[in-house]
């Protein structure tokens, strides 16, 4: 980069400043050694040697466009073909300058090709247009200023590098915004099946960071079921297929993601070079598919027990009374009666749970304590508990605030739930149930069981009418204690494991 000195108005004896060549846009001639130098913002004085101009001139990449006009093409940001102007800017100035080009401007050029026709006589049934351009090339670079014309020449190629390169840069940035900013994952993949890019989305949805997940393999991301039909799609598509599927990914935290995937192949020059794949975090709609089908099954179920629960419980009555007439007048077969009565008593049972899912349950809610609730259902239950060799043990933390329920309805819910666990403890064991706070908003009760337990892909199941882990269950029981907390605005949980024992979990919001 080389200073220039120069003055401010260009009288003798007027203090010299220097300046870097970087920083001058163009030069303009006033007279014979005496140049006007312009910066985006300001012009100096300038009066060189011959020698001089024209070294730093063509060292530094500065170009003669016609007798006036000297520019530096680093500047060069437009040119006007019809106007004759070239358009100067350092790169982030605010401003810009402008200088002519019209001598060798576009129809200054087609003027000398039409002369250049005229005198040579090379082609006389050829229009002007027809000029062979080689032929004119070759006469124009023998003319004395085609010195202009090459000038003429670079401005246009910078220019169009330019254009070009500011395009490129912007579809770039283009891409880069909405691979960046997309709310959805997007990955690349080598040939190989290692990820070789991953936009944000990709991170906060899998847990895992950059570093984690960049020249790796994902195959440990996905559920062990789905590896091989990711496999399957990612061979695929390196083969130029596009497939959409769905596959479920495995948070860094343990939990699913369900994603809704699309793969695209990635060619570059014609060869393929990898995979995108381009996914969309469902769910929250698989959640809502769920709850929908469950609602579905709730409404069917009650539309049949708004039917038939009435029906059923006219026979059941007369049934129930005339087995308890024959019980007094038949000896001997007391034995068949007992299990005549039971079995009565388990249909009266089924229509009752049939009609609390059929109907409306009006909850009569007062501040109670759950603590106090499940002291009373224990004491209820509590024979049953001894004579299946099951310790029951209570464990709660004091000052608990109090909840908003209805009381006879929240006493169902332990019943079902103690029954449940005393049931799958046929050789006794301990049933601990804790009582504390989740946060302050929440309330837990937790029941823990040492029971035979519930293969895990049978859980997400519970709460179905007529799905059951028992033998002679009807998997209503669960279903209703479902809706009641449902229906109190808190939520259940269960965990369980096989041969170990289940866990299930109540949160119930709090009176503050």
């Amino acid at each position: 980069m080389q200073k220039i000195p120069v003055t401010r108005d260009g009288k003798k004896g007027s203090d010299i400043i220097l300046i870097h060549s970087d920083d001058v846009v163009k030069i303009e001639c006033l007279r014979n050694k005496e140049y006007v130098i312009h910066t985006i913002n300001d012009k100096y004085y300038w009066t060189p040697t011959l020698e001089a101009f024209e070294e730093w001139m063509y060292e530094d990449g500065f170009r003669l466009i016609d007798q006036m006009n000297v520019v530096n093409m680093n500047h060069v940001t437009e040119y006007d073909v019809k106007k004759g102007i070239v358009y100067l800017s350092p790169e982030g100035a605010a401003g810009s300058k402008t200088a002519s080009v019209a001598w060798i401007h576009k129809d200054h050029v087609a003027n000398v090709k039409n002369m250049l026709y005229e005198v040579k006589k090379l082609d006389r049934s050829s229009d002007p247009d027809d000029f062979q351009d080689d032929i004119f090339d070759t006469i124009l670079d023998q003319e004395e200023d085609s010195r202009f014309a090459r000038s003429y020449a670079m401005i246009q190629a910078i220019y169009e590098k330019k254009k070009a390169e500011k395009k490129l840069e912007q579809s770039e940035q283009r891409y880069k915004s909405l691979f960046q900013n997309n709310p959805d994952p997007i990955c690349s993949f080598d040939g190989y099946g290692y990820c070789t890019s991953a936009n944000p989305a990709t991170f906060r949805i899998t847990g895992y960071t950059e570093e984690e997940l960049l020249h790796k393999s994902i195959h440990h991301l996905i559920v062990p079921e789905h590896v091989e039909r990711w496999q399957e799609r990612f061979d695929d598509t390196l083969q130029g297929q596009t497939h959409h599927y769905e596959i479920t990914f495995v948070h860094k935290d343990g939990h699913p993601v369900e994603l809704s995937v699309l793969n695209v192949p990635i060619v570059v020059n014609g060869q393929m070079k990898g995979v995108y794949m381009i996914g969309k975090d469902i769910s929250e709609r698989k959640k809502a598919e769920e709850m929908l089908l469950r609602s579905e099954k709730l409404s069917i179920v009650g539309q049949m027990a708004a039917g038939v629960a009435h029906e059923i419980r006219n026979p059941l009555t007369s049934l129930k009374g005339f087995v308890q007439l024959m019980q007094t007048k038949i000896s001997g077969f007391e034995s068949y009666f007992d299990i005549m009565m039971d079995e009565l008593e388990r249909i009266n049972f089924i229509v009752s749970e049939f009609l609390v899912i059929a109907k409306p349950q009006s909850l009569r809610s007062q501040p109670k304590q759950a603590e106090a609730i499940l002291h009373n259902t224990i004491a209820l239950i509590g024979s049953q508990a001894m004579i299946h060799n099951v310790e029951l043990v209570v464990h709660a933390e004091e000052g608990l605030p109090a909840i908003l329920c209805d009381e006879n309805q929240i006493k169902q819910v332990f019943i079902n739930i103690l029954n449940n666990a005393i049931e799958s403890m046929p050789d006794g064991g301990q049933l601990r149930i804790e009582i504390g706070l989740w946060d302050e908003n929440q309330l837990l009760i937790r029941f823990i069981d040492q029971g035979c337990g519930i293969p895990e892909e049978r859980i997400p199941r519970l709460g179905e009418p007529f799905y059951t882990t028992k033998e002679k269950g009807t998997g209503l029981g669960l279903m209703v204690t479902f809706k009641i907390i449902e229906n109190h605005g808190g939520r259940m949980a269960i965990q369980s494991e096989v041969t170990k024992g289940t866990v299930v979990e109540i949160y119930m919001p709090v009176i503050r």
